[in-house]
C-alpha cells in the first residue's frame, strides 16, 4: 500500500512541477512526430532522445525518455492512415482500415479512434505494470545465477522463434549481437577481451553509437540510393468532433479492446517479439472473432482499434520484465535500460528495495504521458500531418547529423564514430541480406546476463552445472526454451516442404 502512495506521490509532483510537465510535454510532441515520420521508428526516437539526457539526473532523464516512447509509439498511426505508410513498424496493421477510411473521406474520423484507443490500450498495460512488476520482482528476488541464465537463454530463443522461416539468420543475428557485446572489459574479471590490439576498444562497443548505426544509416542508404526525392502527397483529413467514436459506440467494443489489450501487454513481456507482432496477433485474432470481421480491411473501425489498442499495450508490457527481472521485453526497453545503467541503476529485482522513489516514478510518468498524448495529439494533430508534406531526405540528414552527435557525446570518444560507421553498414548489409536488426540489438543486451550469470554459477559450484538442472524455476525456462525451438524447426521444416513442393507442381494447361 506505501508504494502506491509513492506512485499518487509521483503523479501529484510531476503534475505541479512546471520542468516535468514542460518536458513531458515537448518530448511526448517530439515523440508523435518522429513516430510519425515514415523511417524513423520508436527505437530511434529513443536513439535520438538519449544523448540529451546524458547531462541529467536519472528521474529528468526518465521522464524525457519515456514521454517520447509513449510519444512516438502513437505517432506512426498519424501517416499510416493519411499515406498508407506507417511511421512505425506496429502501424502496419493500422493502415488496413484506416487508409481505406481515408480515402472514403474519414480519415480524421480514423485518426480519432487510433489516438482515443491507443491511450487506452497504454492505460491499461500500465496498470498491469503497477500490479505485477513488483509481485513478480518480489517472487524474482530469490533467484540465483543459474535461474537467470535459464531466463537468458529462453530469452534469446524467443528472438530466433519470430524471425521468420530461416532461422539460421535469426541464430547468426543473435550471435553478432553477442559476439559486439563481448568487446572490452569483461564484467566478471575486469580483464580487456576481444580488442584485436586496438586499445579504443578497451571500454567495448557502447551502446548507443551501435544502436544509432544499425537504425539510422541503412534508412539513410536507402533514401540516398533513390532516383528521385519524394515528397508525399498526404489526403487531407475533414473536420470531425471529439475523436470522431461516441462513448456508447466505443464501449460496445469493450471485448475487442480488452482482448486486444492484453494480448499487447503479454506479447510485450516475451523478449524479442515487439509491439509489430502484438499488432498482427491482435488483428488476426479480433478478425475472427468479431462479428463484423468480414468487414475488417475495409475501412472498419474495429479493425483500428484491435491494431491500435495492443500495440500501445506493448509498452507496459515490455516494461514488466525489464524492471522485475533486469530482461528487455523489446528493443525500445532495452534502450531504457541501456539509459537506466548509463546512470548507475541496474534493473532487476533489487530495484524495487534500492530505488523503489524512481521506480513508482517512471509509472507516473507513464500515466501522465499517456494522457498528454490523448491531449497533444489531438490539437496538434493538423500541424502534424503537415509535417508529413516535408522531403524525407532533408529530414533525414538532419536525424543523421544527431546521431553522429549522440554516438559521439555519450563518451566523448572518437572510437564511438568509427563503431556508429561500422555498426551502420553492417545493420544495412544484414539488412538486405535478410538478417533483421532487433536479434542483433537483443542478443547484444541479452548476452551480459546470460554469460556473467552461467560464469557466476559455474564459480559458485566448483565448475558443477547440476544445480541448474535441480532449480525447478531455471528447468522451467529451458524447457520452454526447448520446447520453443524445437516447435520452430519443424515449422520451418515445414514450412520448407510446402514452397518446395509448390514449386516442383507441374503446371497444367487449360
Amino acid at each position: 500500500m506505501e508504494n502506491y502512495l509513492v506512485f499518487l506521490r509521483s503523479i501529484v509532483e510531476l503534475l505541479i512541477t512546471p520542468r516535468f510537465l514542460l518536458l513531458m510535454a515537448i518530448f511526448v510532441v517530439i515523440g508523435i512526430l518522429l513516430g510519425a515520420l515514415p523511417g524513423i521508428s520508436v527505437n530511434m526516437s529513443l536513439i535520438l532522445a538519449l544523448p540529451l539526457t546524458y547531462g541529467m539526473d536519472t528521474r529528468t532523464a526518465m521522464v524525457v525518455l519515456l514521454a517520447c516512447y509513449n510519444g512516438a509509439q502513437t505517432g506512426g498511426l498519424i501517416s499510416a492512415i493519411m499515406l498508407n505508410i506507417p511511421g512505425t513498424s506496429s502501424a502496419m496493421t493500422t493502415t488496413f482500415d484506416g487508409h481505406p477510411m481515408a480515402l472514403k473521406g474519414e480519415g480524421g474520423r480514423a485518426l480519432g479512434v487510433g489516438i482515443l484507443t491507443s491511450v487506452v490500450g497504454g492505460t491499461i498495460s500500465f496498470l498491469l505494470l503497477i500490479f505485477l512488476t513488483p509481485v513478480i520482482a518480489k517472487f524474482a528476488i530469490n533467484f540465483g545465477p543459474w535461474e537467470y541464465f535459464a531466463i537468458g537463454i529462453f530469452s534469446l530463443t524467443m528472438i530466433t522463434a519470430v524471425v521468420g522461416d530461416d532461422m539460421a539468420k535469426g541464430f547468426l543475428a543473435a550471435l553478432i549481437g553477442m559476439a559486439l557485446a563481448m568487446t572490452g572489459t569483461d564484467s566478471v574479471t575486469n580483464v580487456i577481451r576481444f580488442n584485436f590490439g586496438n586499445h579504443a576498444l578497451d571500454g567495448g562497443v557502447t551502446t548507443t553509437a551501435l544502436m544509432s548505426g544499425f537504425f539510422a544509416i541503412p534508412e539513410l542508404l536507402k533514401l540516398v540510393m533513390k532516383d528521385k526525392d519524394e515528397t508525399l502527397e498526404v489526403l487531407k483529413a475533414k473536420k470531425f468532433k471529439g475523436y470522431g467514436i461516441s462513448f456508447k459506440e466505443y464501449l460496445s467494443q469493450w471485448k475487442n479492446i480488452l482482448r486486444s489489450a492484453f494480448l499487447g501487454a503479454y506479447t510485450g513481456v516475451l523478449p524479442g517479439i515487439g509491439s509489430s507482432a502484438a499488432s498482427v496477433l491482435s488483428y488476426s485474432i479480433g478478425k475472427k472473432r468479431n462479428k463484423d470481421g468480414h468487414l475488417w480491411g475495409t475501412g472498419c473501425v474495429s479493425g483500428i482499434i484491435a491494431s491500435e489498442t495492443a500495440n500501445n499495450a506493448c509498452i507496459g508490457g515490455a516494461l514488466i520484465p525489464m524492471l522485475a527481472l533486469g530482461v528487455p521485453g523489446s528493443t525500445s526497453a532495452g534502450i531504457l535500460m541501456s539509459s537506466l545503467n548509463l546512470h548507475g541503476i541496474t534493473t532487476g529485482p533489487l530495484v524495487f528495495q534500492k530505488e523503489v522513489n524512481l521506480v513508482y516514478m517512471m509509472f507516473a510518468v507513464c500515466f501522465v504521458a499517456n494522457f498528454l498524448v490523448l491531449i497533444l495529439e489531438r490539437l496538434m494533430l493538423n500541424g502534424f500531418i503537415k509535417v508529413l508534406t516535408l522531403p524525407r531526405r532533408i529530414i533525414m540528414v538532419e536525424v543523421m547529423a544527431m546521431c553522429f552527435i549522440g554516438a559521439y557525446s555519450s563518451r566523448s570518444n572518437p572510437t564511438d564514430l568509427i563503431i556508429f560507421v561500422v555498426g551502420g553498414f553492417l545493420g544495412y548489409f544484414l539488412q538486405k541480406a535478410g538478417v533483421k536488426r532487433a536479434p542483433i540489438v537483443l542478443g547484444y543486451i541479452l548476452c551480459d546476463i546470460v554469460e556473467k550469470n552461467f560464469r557466476r554459477g559455474m564459480s559458485m559450484t566448483q565448475m558443477n552445472m547440476t544445480p541448474m538442472f535441480t532449480s525447478p524455476i531455471a528447468m522451467a525456462f529451458l524447457l520452454v526454451a526447448a520446447f520453443v525451438m524445437v516447435r520452430t524447426v519443424i515449422q520451418n521444416i515445414k514450412a520448407k516442404k510446402t514452397r518446395k513442393a509448390g514449386e516442383e507442381e507441374p503446371e497444367t494447361n487449360i
